[in-house]
């Protein structure tokens, strides 16, 4: 299983420290917003939602951003994004990932509050799409904004 949150051991901890106990700042988050941090990723199509978001400790009432990881062809892409649109998402980049040889890979986000239930769907949903295109998905996350500010250090 290939499902991330940060690093490993003592997710709840650390992101009971990041999130200050809280999951968010109280403020609905943008899809833009910059000051978004990933809480929750998984790149393993066979895990579960479900199991992902039990083993990131994830649990929220409000909204957060939903990211869909999607690799297309080019000639797909404008398509594909048009489509997804009607649904309310919107493409966003996605960071330390890399698209297969003749493929772009895109984020396609959108804000919603979320259980495993919902990001299952939403999951579903995104592999017909990408399907539907010549694409496939190849992760999700959900991202937040922290309670306080994090300081961000690159490792």
């Amino acid at each position: 299983m290939n499902m991330q949150a940060s690093d490993g051991g003592g997710l709840r901890a650390r992101l009971g420290r990041l999130l200050g106990g809280k999951r968010s700042s109280g403020r609905v988050p943008a899809v833009d917003d910059q000051d978004l941090v990933v809480v929750v990723t998984s790149l393993d199509d066979t895990s579960a939602s479900s199991t992902v978001l039990d083993d990131a400790g994830f649990s929220s009432s409000g909204p957060v951003v939903l990211r869909h990881h999607v690799e297309l062809p080019p000639e797909s892409v404008e398509a594909a994004v048009a489509s997804a649109g009607l649904e309310g998402y919107v493409r966003t980049t996605v960071d330390g990932l890399r698209a297969a040889d003749g493929f772009v890979l895109i984020g396609l986000a959108r804000v919603q509050v979320v259980d495993a239930r919902t990001v299952s769907q939403e999951r579903s949903r995104t592999a017909s799409l990408a399907s539907r295109n010549g694409g496939r998905t190849v992760g999700w996350a959900l991202l937040d904004v922290p309670s306080e500010p994090v300081d961000r250090v690159e490792r």
